[in-house]
């Protein structure tokens, strides 16, 4: 708890959430900091803390958890608040939450975006609250590296928040990664994420074959994914590689936006993957793309903001643009190039803006201005200062 860097989070919203018999699940990749959370949220409560992640747990049943409560009693005393970390572990143990969220209030922490999809969620109906963790963002990097910035930078301070955002590209957000400087942490997690959230989950027998499938999906990202393909690319079943898709998806590794139609209906046809981590594209990916990566972590960035809601890409008669951003009304394409704007780009979001009333914006790497195009306000906007408001 001492090196605990603050998250940038509603952490008063969550605990005024967080009344009986509400229960709040902090969701999010595996290691991404949500035991942590969850413990500083705590920080001064009456709580107990109890870990199914520990291997002396692992083989509870549900049957058992009347002998954690108990556990619980006896080590705790009686407590305000119960912190159950990785909970899903246990088949059937919404039983056992629901019972006791009459009495006092529960934080749940998963790495699957179905720990409550099944009985709970169904008896606890506007009853939950979900926030999905990521992994550090360039603002909570720059925390944990002691870095201070204000709003107007010099040249050199430019240029120094610029070399530590290539440093954050390099390595990513893991918390423990970050912590022991190891990008070997980063490949650790990920085999991790692999093992204990997908293929045991889903019982896969071909590990291998799952194995090359992620690194497929992985060196994919920031690009539109048509699994029909990846199945004849690695003759696997199309049934197979939708599940498996549905495993990486759920374990929060990857994240697919979709096309925006503006309709409650979507389309079902292909979406674009984005990682959850840029060390993870570094550790598997083998072809390393600038604009692609800085596409990647405007993904991250607007899904973190928004909590996963009202973003999109764009796709019209004779236009494309990355980004839809929902909630703040913003249409963004993202560009590295360093020989300036290309006209197709200008064409597709001056196009886009007309025809779905968004204000345009770039993310470029260096650029800073306000454009004029076609009748049309274009704001360029560097990457570092985009992650950073």
């Amino acid at each position: 708890m001492s090196r605990a860097i603050p998250r940038d989070v509603p952490k008063e919203e969550l605990l005024t959430n967080l009344s009986i018999p509400n229960v709040l699940a902090i969701l999010g990749v595996r290691r991404s900091g949500k035991s942590t959370l969850s413990l500083l949220l705590l920080r001064d409560k009456n709580f107990a803390y109890v870990d199914f992640d520990d291997e002396r747990l692992r083989n509870l049943k549900s049957d058992d958890l009347h002998m954690v409560e108990q556990a619980i009693y006896e080590l705790y005393g009686n407590v305000d608040y119960i912190l159950f970390d990785e909970i899903q572990n246990i088949q059937g143990w919404e039983p056992f939450v629901s019972r006791l969220r009459k009495t006092k209030r529960i934080i749940l922490t998963g790495s699957n975006s179905k720990l409550l999809s099944g009985e709970l969620a169904t008896s606890l109906t506007g009853r939950h609250v979900d926030f999905t963790l990521f992994p550090f963002s360039f603002k909570e990097f720059l925390r944990f590296k002691g870095v201070n910035y204000s709003e107007s930078l010099t040249t050199r301070e430019r240029a120094e928040i610029k070399n530590y955002l290539r440093e954050y590209m390099s390595i990513g957000g893991f918390p423990e990664a970050l912590l022991l400087n190891s990008r070997q942490i980063v490949n650790s997690i990920y085999n991790d994420i692999l093992f204990k959230d997908v293929v045991q989950r889903l019982k896969i027998k071909r590990i291998s074959k799952f194995k090359d499938f992620s690194s497929a999906i992985i060196s994919l990202y920031s690009s539109e994914v048509s699994l029909n393909r990846i199945a004849r690319m690695l003759r696997i079943d199309y049934k197979t590689v939708d599940e498996w898709f549905y495993g990486l998806t759920s374990s929060y590794l990857i994240y697919s936006v979709e096309r925006y139609t503006g309709k409650l209906s979507r389309i079902a046809e292909n979406k674009k993957v984005y990682v959850v981590d840029m060390g993870i594209i570094q550790e598997v990916s083998i072809k390393k793309d600038m604009g692609r990566l800085m596409e990647n972590l405007v993904a991250i960035h607007l899904l973190r903001k928004n909590q996963n809601k009202g973003v999109y890409f764009v796709k019209g008669e004779g236009y494309e643009v990355d980004f839809l951003d929902e909630k703040n009304g913003e249409l963004i394409q993202v560009t590295y190039d360093e020989e300036g704007i290309k006209e197709r780009e200008l064409n597709a979001l001056t196009k886009a803006s007309s025809a779905l009333g968004f204000k345009p914006k770039i993310v470029t790497w260096d650029m800073e201005e306000i454009m004029d195009y076609n009748g049309k306000k274009i704001e360029l906007e560097p990457l570092w200062k985009f992650l950073l408001r």
